[in-house]
């Protein structure tokens, strides 16, 4: 406990020090020296137009959609100190367990948009960055989107009359553009919990106020199987899982787990052939909606690799059912998220071998 406790201590004085910018350089470059470069895999959760439609939209407003520019910038930032590489050289460079001389970086993307696939290929090609797109299958052949996504679009279908169902203990106000973000994040917050019977059962109750379900928003559709044929075939695009219906898996029943992870393998395999790299990203990214019986069901599913979105550089000898990202948004470029993570890695090396634990560390099995 008091060992946790300065752990602690020290990693929120790190982020105070990070905020320094010679100061987290120094230590990243520390970092580096005593344990070697790592891996960033990048995570841009979605992409939209620089339009008044782009800026306009939900995830736009809330700080978690890039535009193409902005990931331009990122990325040719990125470019000066990591060398981009395809993701599955990335995960053989990790599974050698050799020490990594050179910082090696991986963009991805969650949530298989049409509009994301469609605006990062000019970027992409330009700088000669691969990238990965992690596919729910669920959507590729209907006209519907990821239930949180629809969650918006409901709230701004009810708008401006007030919002009240049987989950929420208090009426949500959807006059104003923040009052929408508010309502859809405390709707969120209820439903990322819940089995998959309970979800879609609160589902329905809100399409019900609308009269029925609302039909999906342009900059919301979601990747067709032909679209996704035809994006295989572009050199630098790969492709991972990221469920078949967008659960939080740590909530989903047994049955439910299995289909999340096993038929998007299944169905990904055949359409993308060798662009499939048979690797797994969980939605929702990080606990409580990820947990240990998650991790344990990817890797019984025949997954090689499982990403979350808690921050972190992956190294040789981390965990290949749970590596880290680093968050590309309006508000990250990647290069600070980058430095911070050495900072904190130098704390937990440090932590490691104050508490004699390094050795044990070392001899560790893989994953």
């Amino acid at each position: 406990m008091i060992k946790e406790g300065v752990g602690l201590l020290l990693r929120g004085a790190m982020r105070q020090v990070g905020r320094v910018g010679p100061a987290r350089q120094a230590l990243h470059r520390l970092s580096v020296l005593t344990r070697g470069a790592g891996v960033a895999f990048l995570r841009c959760r979605r992409l939209v137009p620089d339009s008044a439609r782009g800026q306009a939209h939900p995830d736009r407003l809330r700080g978690s959609a890039t535009t193409p520019a902005e990931l331009e910038a990122a990325l040719s930032a990125l470019k000066k100190t990591l060398t981009f590489v395809h993701l599955g050289e990335a995960l053989a460079a990790l599974k050698r367990g050799m020490r990594l001389e050179r910082g090696l970086a991986v963009l991805t993307f969650d949530e298989s948009f049409a509009a994301t696939a469609e605006l990062c290929l000019p970027v992409c090609r330009s700088l000669s960055v691969p990238a990965t797109i992690f596919v729910t299958t669920g959507h590729l052949d209907e006209t519907t989107t990821l239930w949180d996504a629809h969650v918006h679009t409901v709230v701004d279908t009810i708008a401006p009359r007030p919002l009240q169902v049987s989950f929420v203990d208090r009426v949500l106000a959807t006059t104003t553009a923040e009052d929408r973000l508010s309502a859809a994040h405390r709707l969120l917050l209820s439903l990322a919990s819940l089995d998959e019977v309970e979800l879609h059962r609160r589902l329905d109750e809100l399409d019900a106020l609308c009269g029925g379900r609302p039909g999906v928003k342009a900059l919301d559709r979601m990747l067709t199987s032909a679209e996704l044929s035809r994006l295989c075939r572009d050199p630098l695009i790969s492709v991972g899982a990221h469920g078949h219906g967008h659960l939080a898996l740590a909530s989903a029943s047994d049955t439910a787990l299995q289909e999340e992870l096993v038929r998007p393998r299944e169905r990904l395999q055949a359409l993308c052939k060798s662009s499939f790299l048979d690797v797994v990203s969980y939605p929702f990214g990080r606990p409580p909606y990820v947990d240990d019986r998650v991790l344990k069901a990817a890797r019984a599913a025949g997954y090689q690799a499982g990403f979350t979105a808690l921050p972190g550089v992956a190294r040789p000898g981390d965990h290949l059912f749970q590596l880290p990202r680093l968050a590309i948004s309006r508000t990250s470029t990647g290069v600070h998220a980058h430095e911070l993570a050495g900072t904190l890695a130098a704390v937990d090396e440090l932590l490691l071998i104050a508490s004699g634990e390094r050795e044990r560390v070392d001899a560790a099995p893989e994953g």
